[in-house]
């Protein structure tokens, strides 16, 4: 009987420890640092022949940063400088740190450092890490109408 006992109670333990051991390989995922930013295509509308800085921020009631103002950290994250021509206007691609924050705002700057335009926007983000759970790089995208000049 003690042989009978011993093996089931030696059973269960074994079962236990194992049990034990796959719950800690599926638990949560460690990951690594974050190497990446996210990046904004802020297409502009309309006459930019003025345009210099584009400028952006993220979260509800946030202020972007002014043209003049010290690259933000980390230094991939200053404001977009090479912009593409598009049908009625162009895309400034700006970084925007690893948050996708659903609101923000956009600043857009003549070359004297004065503002053309401030405007708060709801940013639209894609990204082809979705489902992973350490995250990875996502493009948001938002349109400015820039105002006609006087």
């Amino acid at each position: 009987m003690r042989t009978a006992r011993a093996a089931v109670i030696g059973g269960v333990v074994a079962l236990v420890a194992a049990i034990a051991v796959v719950g800690c390989s599926v638990g949560p995922t460690a990951c690594t640092a974050v190497g990446w930013v996210n990046g904004v295509q802020v297409t502009l509308l309309g006459d930019t022949s003025a345009v210099a800085t584009v400028t952006v921020c993220g979260g509800a009631g946030c202020e972007p940063p002014a043209a003049d103002d010290p690259p933000a950290i980390p230094p991939e994250a200053d404001p977009g400088s090479t912009p593409t021509p598009v049908s009625g206007g162009v895309r400034w691609p700006v970084h925007l740190g690893s948050d996708t924050p659903g609101r923000g705002a956009v600043a857009v700057y003549d070359g004297a450092g004065q503002l053309i335009v401030e405007q708060a926007v709801t940013l639209r983000w894609d990204s082809p890490y979705a489902a992973d759970p350490c995250g990875g790089p996502s493009s948001g995208r938002v349109t400015v109408r820039l105002p006609v000049p006087p």
